[in-house]
């Protein structure tokens, strides 16, 4: 089957929630996506033995590509939440497994109406919540709802509760502390400490001018740029170079730029919401390319550091998340639009991935 092929037999599918790059579905035992797509189903649930929990497929358009999506309470819950995706490559023949069971933020759906067939006995149940939401403006920022704890702050920020799949106000003590429990206090962590003094352009950097995507000509905004070591390194090759950074630079703008760097920054924002909105603001004044790197391996001492969050909080009081190369893949494209190309470098103790 070509991609071509693929894309047209996915014109086809009778229902689905439909994405530029995307068709996700409900999948139920008597509900047929046509008949090329159930026989590529059972041909892929058969050969990597995907299990009936399972219960959304998500079908690139852009690729030769079909993941499997558990949500454990798809039916009972107004924004279920995902707990492990098998992704296919149909191409390939290979498997990419993610589990979410212990990610502090993990990805949420929102119009679960639109993953079920018309004659589906939830569809105008589900419908009514979401043009609930929609009325109350719960769906006027889209860039990241479709992760649990920002959703959860939304909510509160609103005074809004769920009963079920109908939105409440949020109006007895009893409630406002269940609320209040998704907005828990950041503590104070001295992310300034962070930003090293170096002397050198930075190992994502380097390999940007290496692979030809920063030079002359080509506008470069370093977001979190810490002390502006690779703004500095860039404008001294002729390069057009500007850098942002809450600490060191917080008054610069943040201007779009044909390549925006977000360099070992979200290793060290240790709110997993927060932490998400960056990435989201980031790629957001990128026109052709986002870069984002992080820390692989830890090189924190475990007797110099204690586990907090899903990372580490250092004696120096920073804290830092050691991603894995394959997580900060799926992170960045969880969180942001799918990738249009990848380019990753894996080293000791960074992770490059350019969307």
């Amino acid at each position: 089957m070509t991609l071509e092929d693929y894309q047209q037999i996915l014109e086809r599918i009778p229902f689905g929630k439909g994405l530029p790059t995307a068709v996700y579905a409900f999948r139920g035992g008597q509900y047929s996506f046509g008949e090329e797509l159930d026989r590529l189903v059972v041909q892929v649930v058969a050969t990597f033995q995907v299990g009936p929990e399972f219960n959304v497929v998500k079908f690139r358009r852009d690729e030769l590509k079909v993941s499997f999506l558990c949500y454990p309470r798809f039916l009972e819950d107004p924004h279920p939440v995902l707990r492990h995706a098998i992704t296919i490559d149909l191409v390939q023949g290979k498997a990419r497994h993610t589990d979410y069971a212990d990610n502090p933020n993990p990805p949420i759906l929102h119009r679960k109406e639109a993953l079920l067939p018309a004659d589906h006995p939830k569809q105008t149940f589900f419908t009514s919540l979401t043009q609930a939401e929609e009325a109350i403006g719960l769906y006027a920022n889209t860039a990241t709802i479709g992760f649990k704890i920002n959703w959860e702050r939304l909510l509160a920020a609103k005074g809004l509760r769920y009963a079920g799949h109908r939105l409440k106000a949020v109006e007895d003590d009893v409630a406002v502390a269940a609320v209040a429990k998704t907005v828990e206090p950041a503590p104070v962590v001295e992310r300034h400490k962070t930003a090293l003094v170096r002397y050198e352009l930075s190992k994502p950097v380097r390999s940007l001018l290496e692979y030809g995507l920063v030079r002359p000509g080509v506008t470069f905004l370093d977001y979190g740029c810490g002390q502006g070591a690779d703004v500095a390194g860039l404008r001294n090759l002729g390069c057009s170079a500007e850098g942002w950074d809450p600490v060191h630079r917080p008054d610069a703008a943040r201007c779009a730029a044909d390549v925006v760097n977000l360099g070992f920054v979200l290793n060290v924002i240790e709110d997993p919401a927060e932490r998400l909105e960056t990435l989201v603001d980031a790629f957001r004044h990128a026109r052709r390319l986002p870069v984002v790197s992080a820390l692989i391996r830890e090189t924190v001492d475990a007797a110099n550091a204690e586990s907090f969050g899903d990372g580490v909080l250092t004696k120096r009081n920073t804290f830092q998340k050691y991603f894995e190369q394959q997580e900060l893949q799926q992170y960045v494209e969880a969180g942001t639009r799918p990738s249009r190309s990848v380019v990753s470098q894996k080293a000791s103790n960074s992770s490059l991935c350019c969307a």
